[in-house]
Parts: structure tokens; sequence; C-alpha cells
């Protein structure tokens, strides 16, 4: 049997839930054990499997890990970081988003460097004592953006480097779909698999940043607004990112 257990500070949750989201399926169809615990301002996930299935679920364990330094450290040292006064909070949220994406599987593979099979991984250990290679990356990343703050800000350049850099991207995922359900949108794949739902209200920049960051976050190769999508300013949002990547039903 292998045993592995991984947590970090209850302030960072969402980091373990986001990995349990990722393992879950693939630890019930090895038939092993997960679980979940919060205990003295830690939160921990404990899984066991079988010895002959402990390369593959270290595999997608590592994946989710350097999913979350990404998503999740990257994202909140941005945000400190660029002070970049921009005409809403939807683009400020978007570029931060963008930037996040940036050279993401070049990153992950940082983050792996560095992840062996323990008893224990410490997420925020990790990357406090581990990951300054990182750090210093996206310092001058922050640099880079402040210094060219007056060129960002003029009219349509930080749409069409955000555009650049999401088409430079890899595809991280093939045809999505995307509907407007009962206070909510939500996506799904070619197969029909449900991808994201998310909470929605017309008019409200918090729900639009929720949609424009999952889609970032999924770099989809082909996006397809259904026409029961009717937030036209939402639809034209996506385009203005997306470009051709989008087909917009009438």
């Amino acid at each position: 049997m292998f045993e592995l257990t991984i947590s970090t500070i209850k302030q960072k949750s969402k980091d373990i839930n986001y990995i349990i989201s990722k393992i879950r399926p693939v630890i019930k169809q090895m038939k092993g054990v997960l679980v979940s615990e919060e205990y003295e301002g830690r939160v921990r996930i404990a899984l066991a499997v079988y010895e002959d299935k402990k390369d593959i679920i270290l595999g997608y364990v590592f994946d989710a890990i350097a999913d979350v330094v990404i998503l999740s450290y990257k994202e909140e040292y941005l945000k400190n970081n660029i002070r970049l006064k921009l005409s809403s909070e939807l683009a400020k949220a978007s570029f931060v988003r963008t930037l996040v994406m940036f050279d993401k599987a070049n990153e992950k593979e940082v983050v792996k460097k560095f992840l062996k099979p323990c008893d224990e991984i410490i997420i925020d250990s990790l990357y406090l004592f581990r990951l300054w290679e990182l750090e210093k990356k996206w310092k001058d990343l922050c640099d880079l953006v402040v210094d060219n703050a007056p060129y960002l800000q003029m009219d349509n350049t930080l749409t069409e480097m955000m555009r650049f850099i999401i088409m430079s991207n890899d595809v991280e995922f093939g045809e999505l779909h995307l509907h407007k359900g009962e206070n909510t949108i939500y996506a799904h794949g070619k197969d029909g698999r449900e991808v994201f739902n998310v909470l929605y209200k017309e008019k409200d920049d918090c729900s639009k940043i929720n949609v424009i960051n999952e889609l970032l976050m999924l770099s989809p190769e082909k996006i397809i607004v259904h026409n029961d999508v009717v937030d036209r300013d939402l639809s034209s949002y996506i385009v203005s990112l997306f470009d051709n990547k989008v087909c917009i039903l009438n």
C-alpha cells in the first residue's frame, strides 16, 4: 500500500479542494481511499492506493499541485504587485489571469522538479522555500508591466496584448459550449460533460470575471456561445479576447 498526505494553511483550503476535485475520480477508479481534515489551522488530504498504482497516482497529484501553485500563488503574487490603473475590474482581472496562464506549462515543470514522493507534501513550504526561481520570474513580469504601463493603458493595446498571449498559449481543452442556465452560465465539452457552472447575474462585473477566468484557465481550442447566452456584453468581451476561436450562434 502507498500512502501520501498533502497539506497547506487553512486560508488556502480552496487549493486542497481543487486537488481533491482532480484526484478523487482517479482514486475511486483505483479503489483507493481519500480523506480530508482541518486541524490546528491547516487542511490536509490523506490518500492510499495499492502499491502498483503509486506512480500513476503521483502523476495526477504532482500535476494538480503544480496547477495550484500557478493558479493560486502566481495569481496572488501578480494581483499584489501589478499596480495598473485600468478601465474596469473586469479588464484588470482578465489581464492578471491571462498573465497567470502565460508560460503555464513550463512553470508547472519547474514546480514538479521539486516534488518528491514523501510522507507529506507541504504546499505552502514548497512555495516559500523552493520556488524562489518562479517568484523571481514573476517579479520580472510585474516590473515589465509597470515599466510599460503608459503604453498598456492606451485604447485597445491591453486587449491586443491579452489576445496575443491567449493565442500563443498551449490549448488545454478542445471544443467548449457555453450556455445560460437559471442564474448561471455553464459550459460543457463536445461529449456533453459539464466543465464548469458559475453563478451569473447580468451587468455584474464579478459574474463576468468568473466566466472569463474559467475560459482563460481552460484555454479551449474553440468556444461556441449558444443563443441562450443573451448578455451581449459578455459575448463581445469573449470575442475580443479569444478572437477567431469563438463562434456565436444566433
